[in-house]
Parts: structure tokens; sequence; C-alpha cells
């Protein structure tokens, strides 16, 4: 299936991408950065781990000050 791309300014985009790429065509081009924006996102952690590392780490920060522990950032 054709791509059709009528935005100037996203065609411009394309081609660029295909130039640095050494794609083959502009279809291949977009298919790669399509793949790797999706494989990007894909591997982001979850915002609910990103919380509950967030918390452990400020857990453990208060734990580690109300045993009387420094820390380098104490300094």
């Amino acid at each position: 299936m054709p791509l059709y791309i009528k935005d100037d300014a996203i065609d411009r985009l394309a081609r660029r991408y295909q130039a640095l790429t050494k794609s083959s065509t502009k279809t291949e081009a977009v298919r790669l950065a399509l793949q790797k924006a999706l494989d990007e996102e894909l591997t982001k952690p979850a915002l609910a781990d990103v919380a509950v590392a967030f918390c452990r780490n400020l857990r453990q920060k208060a734990a580690d000050k109300a045993a009387g522990g420094s820390t380098t950032e104490d300094a």
C-alpha cells in the first residue's frame, strides 16, 4: 500500500529521516521511525513503577535519617 503524505512539513521530515537512515524509500523511513518511537514507548517504565520506586527511595532516606545515618547529600 503506498504512503501518501499531504503535509509538506511532514514530507520534509520523512525525507530527512530517509536520508539520515539511508532508507531505500520514504515509506521505509517512516516505518523505521514509527518502530523506533514505538519501541521507546514500550520500554519506558510504567508510571506506577516509577512512583513505587520513588516512595521506596523516600522511605529508605527517612529510615536512614531516623537511624542517624548520613548520606552524601547531607554533607
